[in-house]
């Protein structure tokens, strides 16, 4: 079946820097993992996916994963941290979800902080019906709802520093 994308991205009135080593520190609590697993560069925990639907609340438990920050090379500053959400359960009816989170300046002063997220609809054919359907928004609601808290968790905490 085909891959799914899902693309968010934001500028903020934070400079990279700023940003950088929030993402380098583990600082925010979005990204925070509880437990670590054998890789040092990977974080593991236990959490959840909260998902808004036609005014119903769904949340699905999820095995996170945390990458650490990465610069990456090139002429212009860029960075990326990797994460993944695999479900504890029922992984043959709900989709992993893969996404970049990468952040580059805009300016002295801003910031454009993007998630890109893939996953592949389970279930073959009927799975990408239902995707098609209905499951695709399900998936944009919970990656734009975990984006919006990570860019008020970076705002908070720029905000935080400087008081």
């Amino acid at each position: 079946m085909h891959e799914q994308y899902v693309q968010l991205y934001n500028a903020i009135g934070v400079p990279f820097a700023e940003v950088r080593r929030l993402l380098v520190d583990r600082a925010l609590p979005a990204l925070d993992a509880p437990r670590r697993i054998g890789l040092d560069w990977l974080h593991e925990g236990d959490t959840h996916l909260d998902v808004d639907v036609a005014g119903m609340h769904f949340v699905k438990d999820v095995c996170f994963r945390v990458a650490d920050y990465v610069d990456m090379p090139g002429p212009l500053p860029l960075g990326r941290v990797q994460l993944s959400w695999e479900p504890i359960d029922h992984a043959d009816v709900y989709p992993e979800i893969t996404a970049d989170l990468e952040i580059e300046p805009i300016d002295e002063r801003r910031t454009m902080i993007s998630l890109l997220a893939s996953y592949e609809p389970p279930l073959g054919r009927i799975g990408a019906v239902v995707d098609r359907v209905a499951m695709h928004r399900v998936a944009e609601s919970a990656l734009a709802r975990f984006f919006e808290g990570l860019l008020i968790e970076v705002k908070a905490s720029v905000n935080a520093a400087s008081a």
